[in-house]
């Protein structure tokens, strides 16, 4: 049960992993374009979108939780169902199939790739911490600077003179430390600098300091760790990193006035630079690698420089438009195109707004005989595509545990229909029994007593041996999913014959490896009164791609 449970929250942290990635890929494809039409001229523009970018894209997880919450209290529901390559196989018929799969289990691959994903997570934070232990004691070993003119070009700069300066002989190049009580570390060789060298370089320090960058680079340490596997997960750090420093050399060219002299000095700690201790991610150090050459290149290059601050109110719009639209992508179902039509898509969810993950969706047209299912995903989203506009619909709705959900649409055109299943209730039949009242004329001859054969034992069937459908390549390569339904005939011996696919908007591949699969099962028969019998059931295949 434990272990059970342990990979069902595997499963749930992989499924809103995955959605979460996707989702944030189409966030920053979003802002990319954005920059790209705009071209904002101050770095500190960029770097402010993407900032709001990296705050969306951490947002994104907490948004997907809600909908995943029924996975773990799902109203005292127990379902049986069988785990298939790249889907999940129910039975929806009186029969139960509780045997194990015996091919490869990917709803447990799932959840094994969740928990590794999430103790990943765990050590990922665990190295951050540590660092962030041995920034403190590096800080607590460096001697404060109290030279008159380190305090002059301190105070020189607004709103920065609460910072504290000071030097340590384990690093060779300058940078700044800590969030709440940031820390400016100059190398021990500081005293050997001219007056307009440590002007500089507290100017550039200093600017980190007041645009916040050490909390955008924690954000970013965080997001790395959670989306370890994602590639903006590093990119949108590179980028921003670049940005800041970008945005600081601005500041302090405009601070000092001189951009040959501030160059030249970016070049000299850039030369001394190598040495930086064991800094996390969130030290912004003003030199780091071959990215010095471009700045310095940038600087002599450039003519008009401006501010590398952010209004406050511009920073506050651009990160209420990010999260926004953070918000609306969170509401987008992943999913891949079906056939024309028109499409049917919602959601399934309880009486308390809660999502029904895995509920069976079907879509009937009894005129034409013609039936399509679906099942919902781990956010209890739905879609169904394909269908005739100018046909008319029943939408059957089913999850074990709940009442069977019963509607009538008219599709038209694409369509959102949401649906609340309700608990299923407990029926009671109870039968009253008296004794017959005798014949009024005793004269006349009783008939003779028949004898009634008494039935209505029935031993269900049960799956002992399953053969787990294979998803297709080409269609697993092509991104083509749907839900098979077949119907079948479990005849005396146990064995579904009669095989025949009930819906027809599905890819025939898909078809076909169902049939493939479902052929070779075998049932213990269904026995009433103690007679094996034939049943007819009706089997859903849905292929799923995670």
């Amino acid at each position: 049960m434990i272990a059970s449970s342990v990979l069902d929250f595997g499963e749930t942290v992989f499924d809103l992993l995955f959605a979460s990635s996707v989702r944030a890929a189409a966030l920053v494809l979003g802002v990319w374009l954005v920059l790209r039409v705009a071209r904002p001229r101050r770095p500190a523009v960029e770097h402010g979108a993407w900032t709001a970018a990296l705050l969306g894209m951490l947002l994104l997880p907490a948004l997907g939780i809600p909908g995943l919450m029924s996975e773990f209290f799902p109203n005292a529901v127990l379902e049986t169902a069988v785990s298939v390559p790249g889907a999940l196989l129910r039975a929806d018929t009186d029969v139960a199939a509780s045997v194990p799969a015996a091919g490869v289990d990917w709803a447990g691959r799932r959840g094994f790739g969740g928990l590794l994903s999430a103790c990943v997570t765990m050590l990922l934070l665990l190295r951050s911490l540590l660092a962030r232990r041995r920034v403190r004691r590096l800080i607590g070993g460096a001697r404060p600077i109290a030279r008159p003119d380190a305090a002059r070009a301190a105070r020189s700069l607004d709103a920065t003179a609460a910072v504290r300066l000071v030097s340590s002989s384990e690093i060779t190049a300058p940078a700044v430390c800590g969030i709440r009580r940031p820390v400016t570390i100059l190398p021990a060789e500081w005293p050997q600098w001219s007056g307009e060298k440590l002007r500089a370089v507290v100017a550039h320090e200093f600017a980190h300091v007041a645009r916040g960058d050490g909390l955008v680079m924690a954000l970013a340490a965080c997001n790395a760790a959670l989306f370890w596997f994602h590639p903006l997960a590093y990119l949108i750090p590179r980028r921003l990193r670049a940005l800041a420093e970008a945005a600081c050399d601005d500041h302090a060219v405009m601070t000092v006035r001189d951009r040959e002299s501030y160059a030249r000095t970016l070049l000299e700690i850039a030369r001394a630079g190598g040495k930086r201790a064991a800094l996390p991610a969130d030290a912004a150090a003003m030199a780091r690698g071959s990215s010095a050459a471009c700045r310095i290149e940038r600087i002599l290059r450039k003519t008009d420089f401006e501010s590398g601050l952010l209004a406050k109110t511009l920073r506050r719009r651009m990160t209420l438009a990010a999260l926004s639209a953070a918000a609306a992508v969170s509401l987008v179902s992943v999913t891949f195109g079906q056939q024309g039509g028109v499409a049917l898509s919602g959601s399934v969810q309880d009486p308390s707004g809660a999502r029904i993950p895995r509920a069976s969706v079907r879509i009937v047209d009894a005129a034409r005989g013609v039936t399509e299912a679906t099942t919902s995903g781990a956010d209890g989203s739905y879609r169904i595509a394909g269908l005739d506009p100018s046909a008319n619909y029943e939408l059957r709705v089913t999850k074990p545990g709940f009442k069977e959900h019963r509607q009538a649409v008219d599709p038209g055109a694409d369509k959102r229909l949401d649906v609340t299943l309700q608990v299923g209730g407990v029926r009671e039949e109870i039968v009253v029994i008296a004794e017959r009242k005798p014949d009024r004329d005793a004269s006349q001859p009783k008939a003779p007593r028949r004898r009634i054969r008494v039935g209505g034992n029935v031993r269900k069937a049960q799956l002992v041996r399953h053969v787990s459908p294979i998803y297709p390549p080409s269609a697993r390569s092509e991104g083509v999913e749907g839900t098979v339904l077949l119907e079948a005939v479990i005849d005396k011996e146990g064995r579904p014959s009669g095989l025949k696919a009930v819906n027809s908007m599905v890819d025939p591949r898909l078809i076909e490896a169902a049939m493939e699969a479902v052929k070779q099962w075998r049932y213990n028969p269904v026995l009433l009164n103690g007679r094996p019998v034939e049943i007819v059931t009706t089997i859903s295949v849905a292929f799923q791609l995670s």
